[in-house]
């Protein structure tokens, strides 16, 4: 007997498990599980376990749609191939291996939070104990076990390049397929009700009241059909405002995160589209902005893969702060303010835009990229909360919640990877800035929507007797600002500068940049980062351990001119280089972390120099610091999503259009 056990992978294209178990003739059963375990997380919400479980329907429903062939029948009530369970992974496992004996255990690879993360452990333990033969395949093109970042984009390009895993000849599978309805906790019924989670909390078992996307594999096609077609060419121009991000984005996330389609499927997708455009721009024809955004959009692809790297590498990123130097910010005993929290949550802050994006949230389980990161910022500034306690809220009212994601974000945000920039945002702007007209704000703020547009982003100025005449007086019927957007701004900012100028602090971001710093276009991307962020290496003793400085650029694959006799020069703007060297650690997945140090290099006489590479784009030997004029570069990173923009006189990023910084030029 092979067990297919779907996770977040509830589709037949491109499904490795799926195509892999079509090839035999030995019985399979498709398997799906609630976990409690997994259930008590406080991650989880009712729209999650809804959205999921329309997208087991949809399976269903397309197995017995091509069983028939393409012939509607009756209405059904109950599953007939899935097996639907609320019970344990173990469990499940132990009771169908003394059933029938499990041949072999099929499963998609899983970057999620760190409950499942043990829980994959246990299962892989019980197969070992079992001799359970359990294959994992990738689908996001993340690698286990990642000995050297500088070798993530190879790997990811070599694994989304691959043919998509064939779809079976779905009436053979169906004979195939085994249905355990004596599983303990088997769940028969296509309808779903969340009552019978007891593991969750009553305020979490429930729906968005307006959830717009509903799950499964037809909704996701119909999506990526719509954007390819019809959506995307605004994707650039639309992506930054609330207002246009709803028909601009290309809403393919949830779909993503629950596996729905496959990430390779939309990739290939893509490309397919982009090259049809390129032949109709040939013929003459015009195509619009349609290059450009499906550009911009490929970008974004390869940026999901990238951040779920990092937490692939790094389990533990839930837990704690990747840069071990901010642990005790927002921290301390004074430091968590409860009714800033629940202000914040319930988007009742005084801060209209600010309260229209959490409301958004709240009402649908979906918000554009650019205004999430605001809520964070504001949240970990302005109120100076910690991040980790604002994680679940977060995670529940994203409807497209994916661990990979949700953390890295959360800490770049908050200012605690030490390779990123601060972002502060100032809401106000923000709102002024995307929200002109305060549109969005009344939609959303509805006690707001008498007021004037002069007012709108700002209500707490206008005067007394026009808030009575709009029926809102500002502190009765809207909170007034709960802080002074500046002031807190200002000193939230210079308790984060304070921990990253010490010089313990470059040290550990040395570090975690040679972990998880992006290595893109054959350059050093550095996230945001001033030369300074990175100033000194730490000397190892084991000398046999380091490095060959040509290996280093080897890997990361610049192009500079390196000096036999003692020069390295390396110009990136705001961006610096470093190396790694990292050991693997296959019990949990997370490589140990090299540190910096001086590297040995053969100068002309062939004996051994100790260069060092100093951080501001140059290289010393010894106590001397040879001195070159900075070669332009033709790459920038944004200061605001640290993407690395690829035209050199592009006054907005290619990613979230924020304007260019000054500095970058």
């Amino acid at each position: 007997m092979d067990v297919v056990w779907l996770k977040r992978d509830v589709r037949l294209q491109d499904h490795g498990p799926l195509s892999h178990a079509a090839r035999t003739k030995n019985p399979v059963i498709l398997l799906f599980l609630y976990e409690p375990d997994q259930l008590v997380e406080p991650t989880v919400h009712g729209s999650h376990l809804l959205f999921v479980h329309e997208g087991l329907v949809d399976l269903e429903r397309q197995l017995l749609l091509q069983q028939h062939h393409g012939e509607e029948k009756t209405t059904i009530d109950y599953f007939q191939y899935m097996t639907v369970s609320h019970c344990s992974a173990i469990d499940a496992f132990q009771f169908i291996h003394r059933k029938y004996t499990i041949h072999r255990l099929l499963a998609h690879q899983e970057t999620g939070h760190w409950q499942s993360f043990m829980r994959d452990k246990q299962v892989r333990k019980f197969c070992r104990s079992n001799s359970i033969p359990f294959t994992e395949f990738n689908q996001t093109g993340v690698t286990r076990c990642l000995k050297s970042r500088d070798d993530f984009s190879a790997k990811f390009q070599a694994f989304i390049s691959q043919p998509q895993h064939s779809t079976p000849d779905i009436p053979i599978l169906c004979q195939q397929i085994v249905q355990m309805k004596d599983i303990p906790g088997f769940m028969p019924n296509l309808t779903l009700s969340l009552d019978q989670f007891s593991e969750i909390p009553n305020a979490h078992r429930q729906d968005r009241p307006d959830r717009q996307q509903k799950g499964g594999l037809s909704k996701a096609y119909a999506t990526l059909d719509s954007f390819l077609s019809e959506r995307g060419s605004k994707f650039s121009q639309g992506i930054s405002s609330p207002n246009t991000a709803w028909t601009t984005c290309s809403r393919l996330s949830p779909y993503l995160t629950w596996g729905h389609i496959s990430h390779r499927h939309v990739v290939h997708a893509l490309k397919q589209r982009q090259e049809q455009l390129r032949k109709m721009k040939q013929q003459g024809r015009n195509i619009g902005t349609w290059l450009k955004g499906l550009q911009v959009f490929s970008s974004r692809v390869h940026w999901r893969s990238h951040f779920i790297q990092k937490l692939e590498s790094e389990p533990t990123m839930e837990k704690r702060d990747l840069c071990p130097a901010y642990q005790d910010l927002r921290r301390k005993n004074d430091d968590w303010n409860e009714a800033y929290y629940q202000a914040w949550a319930q988007g009742k802050t005084g801060f209209p835009f600010v309260d229209a994006c959490m409301r958004c949230l709240l009402q649908h389980g979906w918000l554009n990229f650019r205004m999430r990161a605001m809520l964070v910022s504001f949240a970990t500034y302005n109120l100076w909360l910690d991040w980790k306690k604002l994680a679940p809220h977060l995670a529940r009212v994203f409807l497209d919640y994916e661990p990979g994601i949700h953390y890295p974000q959360l800490q770049m945000q908050s200012g605690t990877t030490g390779i990123n920039a601060m972002r502060v945002y100032n809401t106000t702007k923000q709102g002024k800035d995307h929200d002109t007209e305060g549109n969005f704000i009344r939609r959303y703020v509805t006690e707001l929507r008498e007021v004037p547009t002069e007012y709108i982003h700002e209500p707490s100025k206008m005067p007394l007797f026009l808030q009575q005449q709009c029926n809102v007086v500002v502190g009765r019927d809207y909170p007034k600002p709960i802080v002074h957007e500046q002031e807190s701004a200002k000193v939230a900012k210079k308790k984060v500068a304070d921990v990253k100028r010490q010089s313990e602090t470059r040290s550990m971001a040395n570090q975690v940049y040679m972990k998880h710093g992006s290595r893109s276009r054959g350059r050093e991307e550095m996230e945001g980062r001033k030369p300074k962020a990175l100033s000194s290496f730490v000397e190892r003793d084991d000398p046999s351990n380091q490095p060959t400085i040509a290996a280093v650029f080897e890997r990361s694959m610049l192009k500079q001119q390196v000096s036999i006799e003692s020069r390295i020069h390396v110009s990136m703007a705001d961006s610096t280089i470093s190396c790694e060297d990292g050991a693997n650690d296959s019990d949990n997945k997370s490589k140990s972390i090299a540190s910096d140090e001086e590297m040995p290099t053969k100068a002309a006489d062939n004996s051994i120099k100790r260069l060092f590479i100093s951080m501001n784009g140059s290289a010393q030997t010894g106590a001397k610091r040879q001195k070159q004029k900075p070669t332009k570069t033709s790459f920038w990173t944004c200061r605001a999503c640290t993407f690395l923009n690829d035209k050199p006189l592009g006054l907005v990023c290619s990613m979230c259009s924020t304007t260019r910084h000054k500095g970058s030029f």
